[in-house]
């Protein structure tokens, strides 16, 4: 079951002509709001990004602790606190084939129906899969979900529990899927096109490449 203090973190982000999630956490007695860097490509500091609330957008200044140079990550702040409950941002215990979990706002679809437990924000969807792998390459520090990811869910948490434990914790952000080019057949014969096949390998960075940015430009708001 998914408790409060993760629910609670998670918001619908709209920027441009693009939505997608983000949620907040907290570090050093601030809070912050993380999400995917490609969700608000080029976003300034001073920019405006919009966010679900009783039903529409409303609009918020930002500023922006940071885009990650090579990790699919970014780090803003707003001058106002969203979430109340602790929920830590770790890796520590995370193990290899465990159960994780991420949120989020795939295709726009919100659920309305019971955001009241929400203070009037949707909750978002969820779902599951397993840790596959643990990298750090070029591209910066990561892992591999085995699980089914859809577009709107970048920029969401992927969180975990500690063997025989209750409580969550956040160890990365939803960047994207690995996707394959699949043949299209009529019948038995082989067609010159193909489709972008979504191979359930999900990409999802290390919360620390977030902690990163916090560490070298703490502007959060107060907690």
């Amino acid at each position: 079951m998914i408790t409060s203090n993760v629910y609670t973190r998670v918001f619908h982000l709209k920027y441009g002509e693009g939505t997608g999630t983000c949620f907040a956490i907290d570090f050093d007695k601030k809070q912050y709001l993380i999400t995917a860097k490609h969700v608000i490509e080029g976003l300034h500091d001073g920019d405006r990004v919009e966010f679900y609330h009783e039903n529409k957008w409303i609009t918020l200044p930002v500023k922006v602790v940071g885009h990650h140079k090579t990790a699919d990550v970014s780090v803003i702040s707003i001058n106002q606190k969203l979430a109340e409950f602790p929920l830590e941002p770790s890796i520590v215990g995370l193990t290899y084939g465990q159960d994780l979990y991420f949120l989020g706002f795939p295709y726009r679809l919100v659920n309305e129906v019971n955001n009241k437990i929400n203070r009037n924000f949707p909750l978002p969807l969820v779902k599951k899969g397993i840790l596959s792998a643990m990298l750090n390459d070029e591209q910066g520090n990561y892992f591999l979900i085995d699980g089914i990811n859809n577009p709107g869910f970048s920029g969401g948490p992927v969180v975990y529990k500690l063997p025989n434990q209750n409580d969550f914790r956040i160890a990365g952000i939803i960047s994207g899927y690995k996707s394959a080019n699949e043949p299209i057949y009529q019948g038995e014969i082989e067609l010159p096109l193909n489709v972008r096949a979504n191979t359930g390998i999900v990409i999802a960075y290390n919360i620390e490449n977030a902690l990163e940015l916090i560490r070298v430009n703490p502007i959060g708001v107060d907690i």
